[in-house]
């Protein structure tokens, strides 16, 4: 039988040091389409937004690409749901779920130790605040930012996990 881990099972207690969790299997689903079949969807339509809460939304990443982040489960089912409402548009629906892992940042400190290695300006009084997201580079690795009212997540490639944990601690 084969064991399933997450690419930072291994990093569980380093990453409780900096008051953060990795979020294993979310589901990420792309989706290419229309703006009119966006807005039908409820997808956001301003650049850098997202909408919904910690377990189900839909993050702006392009003017037609939206990726979809839903609670650990059976992708399938999402894209299978994504699909129907699609059925009559010219789109594409991807599961990415395995393409990248997911670091969320908790408490006081989480803003200033992504700024320690990130170009944004990621102050709330300059915009960055619940419902935003932005792709950018940390420490020269590609992530995707999403602030959500008590937490920032992190998407990046699994590839680059370890060296992402490793430059949040070093920023500690």
């Amino acid at each position: 039988m084969v064991e399933i881990r997450s690419p930072l099972a291994h990093r569980a207690a380093a990453l409780a040091t900096i008051d953060a969790v990795e979020v294993p299997f979310l589901t990420q689903i792309d989706v290419r389409c229309g703006e009119a079949d966006a807005a039908r969807l409820g997808f956001p339509l301003q650049p850098n937004t997202g909408t919904g809460d910690m377990t189900r939304g839909t993050l702006w990443l392009g003017p037609d690409e939206w990726l979809v982040v839903a609670a650990p489960g059976d992708p399938g089912v999402v894209v299978d749901g994504l699909e129907a409402l699609l059925m009559d548009a010219h789109h594409a629906v991807v599961d990415v779920s395995a393409n990248r892992a997911v670091i969320e940042l908790h408490g006081p400190n989480r803003l200033a130790l992504l700024a320690s290695a990130c170009a944004l300006d990621l102050d709330p009084a300059a915009g960055w605040f619940p419902g935003v997201c932005a792709q950018t580079l940390f420490a020269r690795a590609q992530v995707i930012i999403q602030e959500l009212p008590d937490a920032t997540r992190v998407f990046v490639r699994p590839s680059f996990a370890d060296y992402v944990v490793d430059r949040l601690l070093a920023s500690a």
